[in-house]
């Protein structure tokens, strides 16, 4: 084998599909999909752009090999027993998705690149696990309703996927146990009681920019950022598309004062939560309470920072809102520490990412607003993954 795993370029190993789909899992995560060219994945296999075709009939066909195989490999791995307890099934969940850790992250940001057939299929499956799990949960805790069942499985399963998005590391058996750990939490809590969620009306924008910018993140969020025009943008806000110039250099610009603006209302939180918290656990409280409440009024802006990050151009633009966002983890990260001094740094780490991430996913899925209790039950959740 040649450097970085792939084989001697001339060689036609018998697993060359396999590779040529790991090369590309690998290169859309850290790239993102639209940067990310066939002849790209071919070089990271030593091959022509030529023998990727001979496997695939393009990128999006690259895409949906990738997130499916990942679900295939879920879906092998479920018991076929009823007998499996809560902490058994959340053992197999997590060893699952520490095997297919990085085709979570095309999961989560990369599905809108897949023509409508293949999302299709690959929403089909996805019901098909979460429903597995709703099932299973509902037979050992017959006291909990269809909906709130169905909103412990998806939180329980939010954070254990949370692994996808960060590269921290464990020996893997205390990996494993870790995060079946936090999997049992929520699948043993208790909703919360409430009303139905709705989404809070916006503010109305103060400024023609600030509803460029309203418009702008709602597109990035839906349809991606590559594929959202100026003339788009403008259309969104009643003006023609070059008239978004007197606002704003470039698209670009809009995505960073987007990103910008985002963490800004995460670290007002973070202040908010520091100056009225009574005691470590109580700003430990604050701080996730009102990044749970941020997440649910604003998912559009979830959608855009967790999915265009990538497609800051140049490398200190990208780097800079990388070291913020790493920032903001870091003294998240220091507060939950403070409430629990003896966790190892790196288990603190992966406990607040798990709350961060699971705030995002359920914030993400508009079908979990018809659930009663929702807000208060995804802040109990977020809570208890980090104790």
């Amino acid at each position: 084998m040649s450097e970085g795993g792939a084989p001697p370029r001339g060689t036609r190993p018998r697993n060359r599909r396999a590779l040529i789909r790991d090369a590309a899992t690998e290169l859309f995560a850290e790239r993102g999909y639209a940067n990310v060219s066939v002849s790209d994945i071919a070089a990271a296999v030593n091959v022509g752009a030529s023998a990727v075709y001979r496997h695939y009939a393009g990128k999006a066909d690259l895409l949906f090999d990738a997130i499916d195989t990942a679900l295939e490999a879920v879906l092998a791995a479920l018991p076929a027993s009823d007998e499996a307890d809560l902490p058994e099934i959340a053992h197999v969940l997590a060893a699952a998705v520490l095997d297919n850790r990085v085709a979570g992250v095309l999961m989560q940001r990369e599905s809108r690149n897949l023509s409508p057939d293949a999302a299709a299929q690959i929403r089909k499956k996805r019901v098909q696990i979460s429903a597995w799990l709703t099932t299973e949960l509902s037979a050992r805790r017959p006291e909990l309703s269809t909906e709130q069942a169905e909103l412990l499985s998806v939180c329980a399963s939010d954070a254990l996927t949370s692994v996808s998005f960060h590269h921290l590391d464990l020996p893997r058996p205390q990996y494993e146990r870790l995060l079946a750990d936090l999997g049992v939490r929520v699948m043993r809590m208790d909703p919360v009681d409430g009303a139905r969620e709705t989404r809070p009306r916006p503010p109305k924008p103060a400024t023609r920019a600030e509803e460029i910018l309203d418009a702008a993140v709602a597109l990035f969020a839906e349809h991606g950022y590559t594929e959202v025009s100026i003339d788009d943008i403008g259309a969104a806000v009643g003006i023609a598309g070059p008239s978004v110039y007197n606002h704003f250099p470039s698209k670009q610009d809009i995505l960073v004062d987007a990103m910008v603006r985002g963490h800004a209302g995460m670290r007002a939180g973070m202040a908010s939560a520091s100056a009225e918290g009574r005691d470590p656990a109580d700003v430990l409280r604050h701080l996730s309470d009102h990044y749970v409440d941020l997440t649910l009024d604003h998912p559009s802006m979830v959608v855009t920072m967790i999915s265009e990050l990538v497609q800051l151009k140049g490398e200190a633009r990208g780097q800079d809102m990388r070291e913020m966002m790493r920032g903001y983890v870091q003294d998240w990260v220091t507060i939950a520490r403070a409430h629990h001094p003896s966790d190892d740094a790196v288990v603190t780490r992966i406990k607040v990412q798990a709350a961060q991430m699971m705030a995002n996913d359920v914030a993400r899925t508009p079908r979990l607003r018809r659930i009663p209790g929702l807000r208060p039950t995804v802040r109990e959740a977020a809570w208890l993954l980090q104790q």
